[in-house]
């Protein structure tokens, strides 16, 4: 039989397609994982099974692979092209979760949602709580107990699951709203308290945005803003 490009022909062949992809992290479990789109700077790195290499763009990671930006700046996407935007000193990594597969980070992180597609899954602050994938968020953590939620021009509530499994509400941001929240070790219920919650400031909210949304911090061209299917 004449070989037909594309034909499978042995299971040697499986994943041969996508051999320009380098892929990091346990792919068992399904087909969730995230790709990194943009790296500015140097120092960024990934981790797996005790074994860390330097982070590169293209690169797909799956489960239990973790990314440490250091003193970079990362861009990755989801599989339903969900955006997570990663400051300096941040991290991210897909853990099994109470929820399934889900992608947990800390640090300083900006995601903003597919306009693709209508998303209702979550994703998780490793210190602090759940949020919905269908509106735009930034995190940062003021300290190693302490977090900054901030909104933007859609409300968002910022949940968590008790020990069995439970959604209980911790607060819900308004528009151009801000949360601080603190973290201490103990029963889920009792571990979050939401210290201060208020407006953002006009100078805050140009510091967001000149920060994660600037195009020119997460390594995109003059040419590649002027695309809506690549920048948000």
């Amino acid at each position: 039989m004449t070989k037909i490009l594309g034909l499978y022909h042995s299971v040697r062949d499986i994943g041969k397609h996508e051999s320009c992809y380098k892929k990091i992290g346990d792919f068992s479990d399904g087909s969730f994982a995230v790709i990194v789109r943009s790296i500015s700077g140097k120092g960024a790195t990934v981790s797996f099974n005790d074994k860390e290499i330097p982070l590169e763009e293209g690169m797909i990671l799956g489960k239990n692979a973790i990314l440490s930006t250091n003193s970079s700046l990362v861009e990755v996407s989801d599989s339903d092209e969900n955006i997570y935007r990663l400051w300096n000193d941040s991290q991210l990594c897909i853990e099994m979760t109470v929820k399934g597969l889900t992608i947990v980070y800390f640090g300083k992180v900006h995601y903003e949602p597919s306009n693709l597609v209508k998303i209702a899954a979550h994703h998780k602050y490793r210190t602090s709580c759940w949020t919905s994938k269908s509106t735009t968020i930034t995190i940062e953590a003021l300290a190693p107990d302490l977090d900054i939620y901030y909104s933007y021009d859609s409300p968002i509530e910022v949940f968590e699951y008790d020990e069995c499994g439970k959604r209980f509400s911790l607060f819900t941001l308004d528009a151009f709203q801000y949360c601080i929240v603190q973290y201490k070790d103990g029963k889920i219920k009792s571990r979050y308290s939401v210290i201060e919650q208020n407006e953002i400031s006009e100078s805050d909210i140009r510091r967001l945005y000149e920060t994660y949304k600037m195009p020119f911090n997460w390594g995109y061209s003059v040419a590649e803003t002027n695309s809506k299917e690549k920048f948000i």
